[in-house]
């Protein structure tokens, strides 16, 4: 019965996920199903939030392991289908005829990720990542402009099934060296192989984190992010964007943990450092160009995977945390533009700077959830952005110094940033609202430009009470988690330090 307990989320999430499947083949109403599937991601918080203490493995021993590490990350991926469903009250851009289907892949993919954060043997943690990454496949091509959608999906489908076979690959090579697939055991074996053998290693566990990276959008496997971004549904956007971020985090976080950093692996090091470095660049030089919001977050997604790398670079206690950390509040950071997107695009299109123009007379939450998501992602203080970034600088410093020359490009990095940041924020705040014409309010043919007052009027933005939930749900998650860092802070160390002990 213990271990039942401990699998309660995604038992929780699975039986959700079957709920909504059976509500929608008896095609009731999009409310009526999308009011249960909010009350059933709630439960799923609640349990999951219920199994916080909870340590063991339930299956056979190696392969499933329940800690506070997997359970913080479940915890962070729960909130994050919460937000996700909540932002699907109005789901213009979805195609009609497979708006019921929307929950069911959602609870899907979130069970997988689940199930992926606690993987500890190769083989799971394969099947947990297929299982995630299948439902966000349908998500994708849900859009309603068709073709778009088609488009988007293939690229999407053709990118996730090139790197699920490249680390397939990489699980062979591994396997041919060490003869085993339990994580624990390959890392004790890698600390004890000869320098001849290490390179093959090295490579076989490259090709095998290959999938994650996908997932994260690092370089080079970042071209599908700001395509998908952009052609998707926006709620399929904004969860593929939050909370698969949180689970290929966590994975990686497991894996690297294992490695000794005094032990041969200075190839995979060395890899890992060149693909941090060309995250970050290429993905804020590659995001300052864009108009499209969509695709501006796609390209911030990637610099955002390389500043999670560093972290993980350190191969310590510390840098796991950050990296920890990080991922859970760029959960809320980045939640807070998606908002805007979901609201500004409720008939399918997607906004761009040029559309955001005057918003904060429209709404002034969406133009306040522009301004703490921005900030929160250029790290300017007091947001958690701030704080996750001071934290994954001084995890790679605390080694003596090491990696100085990484640390000061990351912060180049996050310079640059701050131009398409806030290039979005003076949209918002500074460029006039588009003036009246004979399509857009009362007018005349006079030609003059309607006043200020008249033009709030007319294009006031009206929040539904979901939407207004979930903006302020996310700018509170925000501001206590840049005020008050120390209390998640001391959970990542609790978790970081679990995998340590385990």
């Amino acid at each position: 019965m213990d271990d039942f307990l401990l699998f309660g989320p995604e038992v929780t999430v699975l039986v959700a996920a079957l709920i909504t499947l059976l509500m929608a083949t008896t095609e009731v109403s999009y409310r009526m199903l999308w009011s249960v599937s909010i009350a059933l991601s709630a439960a799923v918080l609640v349990v999951t939030a219920a199994s916080m203490g909870g340590d063991g493995e339930p299956f056979f021993p190696g392969i499933y392991r329940v800690d506070r590490f997997s359970q913080l990350l479940k915890l962070g991926i729960a909130a994050g289908l919460l937000a996700s469903l909540l932002v699907s009250a109005d789901v213009g851009s979805v195609r009609p005829r497979t708006r019921l289907e929307l929950p069911f892949f959602l609870f899907v993919s979130c069970a997988g990720m689940m199930m992926l954060v606690s993987a500890t043997e190769l083989l799971t943690f394969f099947v947990a990542l297929e299982l995630s990454a299948y439902g966000l496949y349908i998500l994708a091509a849900l859009n309603r402009a068709g073709r778009e959608g088609s488009e988007t999906a293939a690229k999407y489908v053709l990118f996730g099934a090139a790197s699920s076979a490249v680390s397939l690959y990489g699980i062979s090579l591994i396997f041919g060296v060490t003869r085993t697939t339990y994580m624990a055991d390959i890392a004790h074996l890698a600390a004890q192989m000869s320098p001849a053998d290490t390179p093959l290693l090295a490579v076989g566990a490259l090709l095998f984190l290959a999938n994650l990276f996908f997932k994260l959008g690092v370089f080079p496997f970042h071209a599908w992010a700001p395509d998908t971004y952009q052609g998707s549904p926006h709620q399929a956007a904004t969860f593929i964007g939050t909370v698969s971020k949180i689970a290929a985090v966590g994975i990686l976080v497991r894996i690297l943990s294992l490695f000794d950093p005094d032990a041969n692996n200075n190839h995979l090091t060395g890899i890992l450092i060149g693909l941090c470095i060309l995250s970050m660049t290429v993905g804020n030089l590659a995001a300052i160009a864009q108009s499209d919001l969509k695709r501006l977050l796609g390209y911030s997604t990637v610099a955002h995977a390389g500043y999670m790398l560093i972290g993980l670079l350190a191969f310590s206690e510390l840098g796991m945390a950050a990296a920890v950390f990080y991922a859970l509040v760029y959960l809320p950071m980045v939640l807070c533009p998606f908002l805007v997107v979901c609201v500004l695009g409720r008939d399918g299109s997607n906004p761009t700077l040029s559309s955001m123009a005057g918003l904060h007379r429209r709404s002034p939450l969406c133009a306040a959830l522009i301004l703490i998501g921005m900030f929160g992602l250029a790290g300017i203080p007091p947001t958690p952005g701030f704080a996750g970034k001071w934290f994954l600088f001084a995890a790679v410093l605390e080694r003596s110094g090491f990696m100085f020359w990484l640390v000061l490009i990351a912060a180049i990095n996050a310079t640059i940033s701050l131009y398409y940041y806030l290039k979005v924020v003076k949209a918002v705040y500074l460029s006039p609202a588009p003036a009246k014409s004979e399509d857009h309010g009362p007018g005349g043919g006079d030609g003059s430009k309607p006043s200020d007052e008249q033009c709030k009027d007319y294009s006031a933005i009206h929040l539904s009470p979901a939407y207004k939930v979930a903006g302020f749900l996310a700018i509170a998650m925000v501001a206590l988690c840049g005020f008050y860092p120390n209390l998640l802070w001391d959970w990542a160390v609790q978790a970081a330090r679990a995998i340590g002990s385990g």
